[in-house]
């Protein structure tokens, strides 16, 4: 049985987040207040699922992370999946990237288990990372990674967002949602233990802080104290989230939210040779625990405080203004020593090792304010989106690197190396800053949904004591959907992406100029009415120009006159096939090619992108002997093969199970998840450059909850 909005007037209170409510209860013009059919998921409690909200299950139906506007997924011309806190409690993830394994598109644990961030690929590159609608990471290991507990949401925006988010990759963006407060209350606590002796409790708690609920609370806090598969390599953590609501009405909601974390951990990334891993060797291969920098000094150490403030508010019935402003400061001490050139010694024993440290300061400011009217024009009604975004990162970096002691990597001995030799030295600070103006109108007319979207940005990257790098950029997006009374929405879109490259040519002295990109799509959603499922198809084609590229007559020179083509199709499938049994079911085709580039490497594929890869997950609850409260879940993954980038060396596929068995009682829950059933010994990838990356081996974490 479906849901009709309630009128205006007697619209529940709840998380305006980065969206808006609902069209009854904004008060939209006269044509466009027909009651409109909801599936019954999208009430959670009292509260109605929006584009930042929980969501009861694994489909969500709502977001905003493709439009900056609280939009129904079908009606989104663009590919995006969102993996829901159900979902990742159900597979029992540990990371984010952990999370994106069952997502289409996606190649997650792109370069294996690391302890350091979370690597995944879109549609061939590396995306960007947004937490709550604002750029999260800048830089390479300069922050912390964001922990699933204190998420409510993953989403992936899949091709170029530049039109919304400004310099961004080609790949797009991934932008995890924060668990906020809530109208109900609720507590949850949490205690873990698993394989590489992993110890964890975990809180959370919400609800009213005020008889009349215009205050709101939740506190999330993580507590984890971990080995990992490699030995001498930690991964502990301590997280503090606290966040506040104010809502005094209908029309006004201010949420501010803090997030303090420190990670104490190493480098599960050992950068091993091809020998010895994918490839034999005399003395055969290395073990999976092999450790080549040395204990005590191998650190990825980080401390993040971060101070965010959403704020909503509904001026009248046409425009809503909202404002997500961040203040971030993160300090990281990274060392580690690995073998580099990445080849054994001519005794097929020994590995020759580099030492390297970073320790980044970098402190950002972030904000992104908008307004959004709703009217018509005529028989066209209109959701006109108008803002301002600007982001200023500022990176004061020591580093230092230089040769180490060489190593057996077959009967390892440490402590030949003094670290007393390394002299940090201050490099020049780094300000990225960015400004940029927005447009976008979301048109329907009839069935028909139109999304047009321009954008403006200005970029100034400066390096102290050296000169000043500016670029700008128009970019822009188009979609169009065809919505049909029987749950399905083909559409069509075009969209653009710009990245600045930081540097000059040391040949004309000249700054780099920005990456390029562009992407077709073509594709069909299908909710059938009423459902809790979701069915998704899409092809697109995506190029990326003025890649960087070796100049063939001049080896001190780099040449911009790349470009790279990935093509495919993906296949994606949320499904309720009946109240106790959810499956999700994906498949990638990825065809991937250096259109231009240097001699060496032009036609060949891009690096680490399998072309097929494809996912099954099966969670069901019963009853056993006349008892309810079981669950049992199980999923197989396939990566397919791929190659080194110069199509050389490839990785073999690889296919890996998944299961987990749970048990609810009154407000007790048990669950056990394995990952890795089969202890299935891989590698995720091997580059032309001599390394290779190292999966994750079986791994087993139980989990005891205590709800209230």
């Amino acid at each position: 049985m479906s849901k009709q909005l309630p009128p205006a007037s007697r619209c529940p209170r709840f998380a305006l987040g980065a969206g808006l409510l609902a069209a009854g209860c904004l008060g939209l013009p006269a044509a466009a207040q027909s009651p409109i059919d909801l599936p019954d998921e999208v009430v959670i409690g009292t509260e109605m699922e929006t584009a930042t909200g929980p969501v009861k299950g694994y489909t969500a139906t709502r977001s905003a992370t493709a439009t900056k506007t609280d939009t129904a997924i079908t009606e989104t011309p663009r590919s995006i999946s969102v993996v829901t806190a159900q979902r990742m409690e159900d597979q029992g993830v540990q990371t984010v990237q952990d999370a994106l394994r069952y997502v289409s598109g996606v190649r997650s644990e792109a370069y294996g288990l690391d302890a350091r961030v979370d690597s995944a690929l879109v549609r061939g590159s590396s995306p960007t990372t947004f937490l709550d609608g604002l750029q999260q990471s800048f830089g390479y290991y300069t922050n912390t990674r964001s922990d699933p507990f204190t998420l409510e949401r993953i989403e992936v925006l899949k091709g170029p967002a530049s039109m919304l988010y400004g310099q961004s990759p080609v790949a797009g963006v991934v932008n995890m949602v924060s668990k906020r407060p809530r109208a109900e209350q609720a507590t949850e606590l949490q205690l873990q233990y698993g394989t590489w002796n992993r110890k964890q409790v975990a809180i959370d708690t919400t609800g009213p802080l005020t008889r009349d609920g215009n205050w709101l609370y939740r506190v999330v806090a993580v507590a984890r104290d971990s080995g990992t598969q490699v030995d001498h390599v930690d991964d502990d953590r301590l997280v503090l989230m606290p966040s506040i609501t104010w809502q005094p009405s209908d029309d006004l909601e201010w949420t501010l939210l803090a997030n303090i974390q420190r990670d104490d951990s190493g480098s599960t990334s050992q950068f091993l040779p091809h020998r010895g891993t994918l490839l034999s060797a005399p003395l055969g291969r290395f073990d999976t625990d092999l450790f080549v920098s040395e204990p005590g000094f191998d650190e990825y150490d980080s401390e993040q405080l971060a101070l965010t403030s959403m704020l909503s508010w509904r001026l009248n019935n046409v425009w809503t203004l909202r404002q997500n402003l961040r203040y971030q400061e993160s300090e990281v001490s990274y060392q580690q020593i690995y073998g580099w050139p990445a080849t054994l010694a001519a005794d097929n024993r020994t590995l020759e090792r580099i030492y390297y440290v970073s320790k980044p300061e970098v402190d950002v400011w972030t904000a992104d304010q908008n307004a959004t009217a709703l009217f018509d024009t005529g028989p066209l009604q209109h959701t006109l989106l108008l803002g301002a975004d600007y982001q200023h990162a500022v990176t004061n970096r020591r580093q230092a690197g230089g040769m180490a002691t060489p190593l057996d990597v077959y009967n390892p001995v440490y402590g030949t190396f003094d670290p007393s030799i390394i002299s940090l030295i201050e490099d020049p600070e780094q300000t990225v800053a960015q400004r940029g103006l927005y447009l976008q109108d979301q048109i329907r007319y009839r069935n028909w949904l139109a999304t047009l979207g321009l954008r403006k940005d200005w970029a100034d990257n400066r390096t102290e004591g050296g000169l000043r790098q500016k670029d700008d950029e128009v970019t822009g997006h188009v979609g169009l959907s065809y919505l049909l009374d029987n749950g399905l929405a083909p559409y069509i879109s075009y969209s653009e992406s710009f990245q600045p490259v930081i540097g000059l040519n040391p040949v004309t002295n000249q700054p780099y100029i920005p990456l390029e990109g562009k992407q077709w799509e073509l594709g069909i959603k299908y909710q059938p009415p009423g459902s809790r499922s979701l069915y998704t198809a899409a092809v697109f084609d995506l190029r990326e120009q003025n890649r960087r590229m070796p100049d063939p007559d001049n080896p001190i020179n780099t040449l911009q006159a790349g470009e790279t083509r990935s093509r495919g199709l993906e296949l994606e499938a949320l499904a309720s096939v009946t109240d106790n049994w959810d499956l999700i079911g994906n498949y990638t085709y990825t065809d991937t090619e250096v259109l231009e580039g240097s001699e060496a490497e032009q036609g060949h594929r891009l690096a680490s992108v399998p072309e097929h890869m494809a996912s099954l997950w099966s969670q069901h609850r019963f009853a056993l002997f006349g008892i309810p409260g079981f669950t049992a879940g199980a999923g197989v993954r396939y990566v397919g093969a791929s190659w080194d980038g110069m199509d050389e060396l490839k990785t073999p596929s690889t296919t890996l199970f998944d299961a987990m068995i749970g048990y609810n009682r009154n407000n007790w829950g048990l669950a056990l998840n394995a990952t890795n059933l089969e202890d299935e010994r891989y590698y995720t990838t091997c580059l032309a450059r001599g390394d290779c990356f190292l999966g994750s081996r079986r791994t087993l974490v139980g989990t005891l909850s205590y709800q209230f």
